[in-house]
């Protein structure tokens, strides 16, 4: 038991930041507070849609499906998200120090298992819990319902969770076998969100077509209800567990839940006594075999060589790839879909003036999220930084080459989203450009503000040129800043355009983009051979 508990304590320290930030405790407070305020935020602008799907549910007596069709969801969130997380935890953290002791492949894979579930549970539990209270609210449950929550919760993430574990083992065949198929991963990596962003659309399209209209009946028709009924009897798991929190037919729904949980445990069993530990040694003897490739020497003048080599630093990863390009690739798609609902929704209860704002919001937001990888630019390097303190190319060029990396993909994603826009007649093609050029102005901004935060407070995560895999907190603050700056251009924009006109944003958005892109490219630029000179990896 000491042994398990230990190796536990282990997983919880190694998922811990490796550096503490030093800063002061006002500069840590005003941090939470943001991040408390964001949550809150966008908690209650959840429970407020949960709440109004409630009601529209309770009168179209479809509140038992309701449960169903929420757990299915909250069920493949976990399943299809918790896959990543297992199978990097499992498979492919280094277990180097940990197959030094002198523990058994099973006690790491119980160790693991468990620290996996507990990140799970808390990871449901508050999709689930405040969804559930507020439901039985809505419906004025007995206190029997809330007694009922506890154990269901727990039991909640069980099945999912041990899918997860057993889907880790194909799916890390899967991604070692396309490992250095760097095109192929790409691809995929981008229709596999491409395809969640147009679900995603196409669901909350339809959410805020009810949400918007008095006629329920209108949508909910007769037939509507009953394939509504027949889909939810035939989820097998969301439904056993609604029969179980509801108490209907409460001992056959939990026996049947519980059979399925140890079946699945036992399969799991069997292949941790099986097969874990040869994957654990197999993995940390092949750890370090990349390309087989012979190295070729090429002549290039020292800006080509610098592109390249932060071409390399950047596709030598799916992972980095994917954060890199994958976001800015689909940012098109996601503004058309977004301007689609504005249009077929918003227009008819605002105003078309509604439009350019959306447009705005969503296109900042986005490019925020993929910008926010250029927080990384100097931590990035890992264990071969100290190669950017002697090659004989100036620290200015060094971080221009990475400034205009992210440029580059960034400005055209911009101007292809303004395209496609304008060519759907959403925005006229003097509009979308406009707005286009002033957007590019706040993402370069945006871009020289993340570098920037990388090299004033770098956090050098890992070692050897193993990949970082979680996100700290120059990233979350690059987030944080860009949506924020996200909310106000797209509500600004909107409320301008609705109450002065539609040229009156560019008052707006040039007034802020220009002096605040002017400003963060200074501040990145000024005394930046000082700076980049006294960062220590």
């Amino acid at each position: 038991m000491r042994q398990f508990l230990t190796l536990l304590k282990l997983e919880f320290m190694n998922r811990a930041p490796k550096n503490r930030v030093k800063g002061h405790y006002f500069s840590k407070i005003i941090k939470y507070l943001i991040i408390i305020l964001a949550i809150v935020a966008v908690g209650g602008g959840l429970l407020y849609v949960f709440n109004s799907l409630i009601s529209i549910c309770l009168q179209a007596e479809l509140e038992q499906e309701f449960i169903v069709y929420y757990t299915a969801l909250v069920q493949l969130v976990q399943l299809f998200f918790g896959l990543s997380l297992t199978t990097k935890t499992l498979f492919y953290n280094s277990d180097s120090d940990l197959l030094k002791l002198p523990v058994n492949g099973k006690m790491i894979f119980l160790a693991k298992l468990t620290y996996l579930f507990i990140y799970e549970f808390i990871f449901t539990t508050f999709l689930t819990l405040p969804v559930f209270i507020l439901y039985g609210i809505q419906t004025m449950q007995s206190a029997i319902f809330y007694v009922m929550l506890l154990p269901n919760i727990i039991f909640f993430p069980v099945i999912p969770f041990l899918l997860g574990v057993l889907l880790s083992i194909p799916a890390m065949y899967v991604v070692g076998y396309l490992k250095n198929k760097f095109i192929v991963m790409l691809v995929l990596y981008t229709l596999c969100v491409a395809l969640g962003f147009t679900i995603y659309t196409y669901g909350l399209r339809f959410i805020m077509e009810i949400l918007s209209t008095s006629d329920i009946s209108s949508i909910l028709q007769t037939q509507v209800v009953l394939d509504i009924k027949f889909v939810a009897n035939i989820l097998y798991t969301p439904l056993l567990f609604k029969n179980s929190l509801l108490l209907y037919r409460f001992w056959p729904s939990a026996i049947v839940n519980l059979t399925i949980a140890i079946a699945l445990f036992l399969i799991v069993v069997f292949f941790a006594n099986k097969s874990y530990l040869k994957i654990l040694l197999s993995n940390a003897e092949n750890g370090g075999k990349v390309f087989h490739n012979k190295a070729q020497i090429k002549e290039r003048s020292v800006n080509k060589a610098l592109f390249f080599r932060e071409f390399l630093s950047i596709f030598r990863s799916t992972n980095y790839a994917f954060q890199y390009l994958t976001i800015v690739i689909t940012t098109p798609l996601m503004v058309f879909f977004s301007s689609q609902i504005a249009s077929s929704i918003g227009v008819d209860q605002v105003g078309e003036g509604i439009l350019p704002g959306i447009v705005v919001l969503v296109l900042l937001m986005f490019l925020s999220m993929g910008t926010s990888f250029a927080a990384t630019s100097i931590t990035r390097e890992g264990g071969n930084f100290f190669h950017t303190k002697i090659i004989p190319v100036t620290y200015r060029k060094q971080v221009t080459v990475k400034f205009l990396m992210y440029l580059i993909v960034s400005i055209p994603s911009v101007i292809i989203s303004a395209l496609v826009l304008a060519f759907a007649g959403f925005l006229s093609y003097f509009n979308a450009m406009m707005i286009a050029l002033a957007v590019c102005m706040i993402v370069t901004g945006s871009i020289a503000s993340s570098i920037l935060l990388d090299i004033k407070k770098p956090q050098f995560m890992f070692l050897d040129g193993k990949e970082i895999t979680t996100t700290n907190s120059n990233v979350n603050a690059s987030i944080t800043l860009g949506f924020i700056i996200a909310v106000l251009m797209g509500i600004g924009s909107i409320v301008v355009s609705m109450f002065v006109s539609v040229p009156a944003i560019y008052i707006v958005l040039f007034g802020f983009g220009l002096p605040y892109m002017a400003v963060e490219v200074f501040r990145l630029f000024f005394r930046l051979e000082k700076r980049y000179r006294s960062i220590e990896a």
